[in-house]
């Protein structure tokens, strides 16, 4: 936290700034077995498998690169049970991380200026988050560029949110690059492709008011009108529940009120409340201590 400011504009620098191997001929090995693959134009890899067992397997990424040695980086790929369950959509900016994105000059001081010791949640939303990951397969699909990855990945190992997938934009100029615009029409791509992935799961969708999540998650109702289990949407814009665009969806403004009403609705157990609710006495005591 006590980085200085040109420290973490050069470490979000180096972030942005991405130069990008077209063409790279990169090999993933995966429960052992090697798979050659070719990069498209952006450096971007896509590997389709089928027939895994369930659960966390480790990836290996290996690039020989033009020179020098043999560069290896790891991963992993979650595999869910193929059978009918709950799952977890989820956005990032202003629904579980504290952004302002609604204020585009002090978003883009945060990323410039920020690092992911900076970053702040809100109360009960790493617990809850916890919970619901406990029992169904977590994803998270967000307008952040893709060169935050790393800092976003921090930011959710250290305030005790539990691992989950982040389909993130790929901006750019080339083919397959993801506009800087067009949020609503790049959001429901991506819900669709998890949508696939997952089959026969129900989702349950958390987005915020700030922007068109509420306008976007009733457009994906609307498409998979039998796979949305609940919508719930972080009022942080001084809306009211009242207006059109919330219609059958939570307009909640703490998750300690979301958790109560997934339980209500039956996708959160009593004894999962009770978790959510006690982690604020925990909060409070840590930071008592400190």
């Amino acid at each position: 936290k006590k980085e200085s400011r040109w420290r973490r504009l050069k470490r979000s620098y180096r972030l942005l700034e991405s130069d990008e191997i077209a063409k790279a001929k990169v090999e993933l090995v995966v429960l052992g077995k090697r798979y050659p693959l070719v990069a498209d134009d952006e450096g971007l890899l896509r590997l389709e498998l089928k027939g895994l067992p369930v659960g966390r397997h480790r990836v290996e990424a290996r690039y020989p690169g033009h020179e020098g040695p043999l560069r290896v980086m790891s991963g992993e790929v979650v595999v869910a049970p193929a059978k009918p369950g709950v799952a977890v959509l989820s956005d990032i900016d202003d629904t579980v991380l504290k952004t302002g994105v609604g204020n585009k000059l002090k978003l883009i001081k945060k990323v410039l200026f920020g690092n992911a010791r900076m970053l702040q949640s809100y109360p009960y939303t790493p617990a809850l988050y916890r919970e619901l990951a406990a029992k169904a397969p977590l994803v998270f699909v967000s307008g952040s560029p893709i060169n935050l990855y790393p800092r976003l990945k921090t930011f959710f190992a250290l305030r005790g949110f539990p691992r989950g997938a982040m389909r993130l934009k790929n901006l750019g100029s080339g083919k397959g690059s993801d506009s800087l615009f067009g949020q609503k029409k790049y959001k429901l791509a991506k819900i669709r492709e998890v949508f696939a992935l997952l089959p026969g799961y129900r989702f349950i969708l958390v987005g915020d008011s700030g922007e068109k999540d509420p306008e976007i998650y009733r457009a994906t109702e609307k498409a998979f009108p039998k796979r949305v289990a609940k919508v719930l949407i972080h009022n942080v814009s001084e809306a009211k529940a009242s207006e059109a665009r919330f219609r059958g969806q939570l307009l909640f403004r703490s998750y300690r009120e979301a958790a109560v009403a997934l339980n209500k609705a039956k996708l959160l157990s009593p004894a999962a409340l009770s978790r959510v609710r006690a982690s604020a006495v925990a909060t409070k005591k840590t930071k008592a201590a400190k």
